[in-house]
């Protein structure tokens, strides 16, 4: 049996999801038709909109269904920023170095367009200096940030990010992906402007996210055409992907505690790494519980990942979107690490379904792993290759 431990990238579907879902596939009309057919479509849009909206704390008609959280990160970023200009409003946005890619590619599309992007300073654990913030903000239109880390599981205090917003006269968009359905996202969307959210990261299906939008903000669309979800998402609604993101929803919202084994499940995790050596990213700043970014002097994480993978453990070395690239994570990097120790970064994420004896067999291979990935740096450093290189081969027969 395999042991997965990659579920910041995709948690599995719940039972809730995978029954709404086959139930939608049997619904036949296009929601936007006004015959019976289209009313029995636009029902089980409606329901599941509600049901997203009571998730996050806010009213029906609040939420956006989107393509995923990438779409919504998009649509929130970008869509305040350029209403906040075609309003009059400076054209300047303020972001973090440790966001994820949908957020920090948003910002830099918006530097394409002639936006002025800053990013506010983190400490060495990756919590924001919100001294540093407040001072960046001013000027702004548009403040972004990630209530849960992806990488590191870290806690942003959007509370107070939203009061710097506020003081600066910028609205405030937070990427809650990887809080939903592990935190109260009432508490977001009690201070913020919008708030993304991705289906496949709280047991429902991929392709799916929304972005809830406070009554009366401003919110441009990506592309205007169409007139579907108020017209701030052209095309035709995912009825079935709809569907199972509502039920996901009210699962979470019903079992507030389902993510409690994983925290338990990644506190025995991290303490049995540390007694093997690692060093632990993010250890000092508030966290979510259910991701352990770690790293073993000497071994490349990339390394351990693919050797872990064949011994039957999946985990990654970061966001599942940038998993391709050969560079150290940006968020790593942003903590201060030079590239060689930044490069050594493996990212564990739990979920509902890890126990504690899967969380002693991946204790119980890392020794051996460790010491592989190791000795093939050595190798290829004594070679003449690059100190601590990627080696895939010898550190994964």
């Amino acid at each position: 049996m395999r042991i997965y431990l990659d579920h910041n990238a995709t948690t599995p579907m719940c039972a809730e999801a995978r029954a709404a879902m086959a139930a939608a596939l049997d619904v036949a009309g296009n929601p936007s038709s006004i015959h019976a057919e289209g009313r029995a479509a636009r029902a089980v849009i409606d329901d599941a909109r509600g049901a997203v909206a009571a998730l996050l704390g806010g009213a029906r008609d609040e939420v956006v269904f989107t393509s995923g959280g990438t779409e919504a990160d998009v649509l929130g970023v970008v869509g305040l920023a350029l209403a906040a200009r075609a309003a009059g409003r400076p054209p300047r946005v303020v972001v973090s170095p440790v966001e994820h890619p949908a957020v920090a590619g948003a910002a830099r599309g918006l530097a394409g367009l002639g936006f002025a992007v800053d990013a506010a300073r983190v400490d060495g654990d990756g919590a924001l200096d919100l001294a540093d913030l407040a001072t960046r903000a001013a000027g702004a239109s548009v403040i972004a940030v990630g209530a849960v880390n992806h990488e590191l599981g870290t806690v942003h205090d959007v509370a107070a990010v939203a009061a710097i917003a506020r003081a600066a006269g910028a609205w405030l968009h937070v990427d809650a992906v990887q809080a939903a359905g592990k935190r109260p996202l009432a508490d977001l969307t009690a201070v913020a402007d919008t708030v993304a959210i991705s289906a496949h990261k709280l047991g429902g299906p991929a392709g799916v996210g929304a972005l809830w939008i406070r009554a009366g903000v401003d919110v441009a669309a990506a592309f205007p055409a169409g007139h579907h979800e108020r017209e701030r998402r052209p095309g035709t609604e995912n009825l079935v992907g709809i569907a199972g993101l509502g039920a996901a929803a009210e699962a979470a919202l019903a079992a507030p505690a389902r993510w409690a084994p994983a925290i338990a499940a990644a506190a025995r995790l991290e303490a049995g790494l540390v007694a093997l050596g690692a060093r632990i990213h993010g250890a000092g700043a508030p966290r979510a519980g259910t991701t352990v970014n770690a790293a073993f002097d000497g071994a490349r994480g990339e390394a351990i990942v693919i050797a872990l993978d064949l011994a039957g453990v999946a985990c990654s070395t970061g966001a599942a979107c940038t998993s391709g690239s050969v560079r150290p994570s940006p968020v790593i990097r942003a903590l201060g690490l030079p590239p060689a120790r930044a490069a050594e970064a493996v990212r564990f994420s739990t979920g509902p379904t890890t126990t504690a004896a899967e969380v002693d067999r991946v204790l119980a291979l890392l020794p051996d792993v460790v010491a592989r990935v190791r000795a093939a740096a050595q190798r290829r450093a004594g070679a003449g290759g690059a100190a601590g290189g990627a080696d895939h081969g010898p550190a994964s027969s």
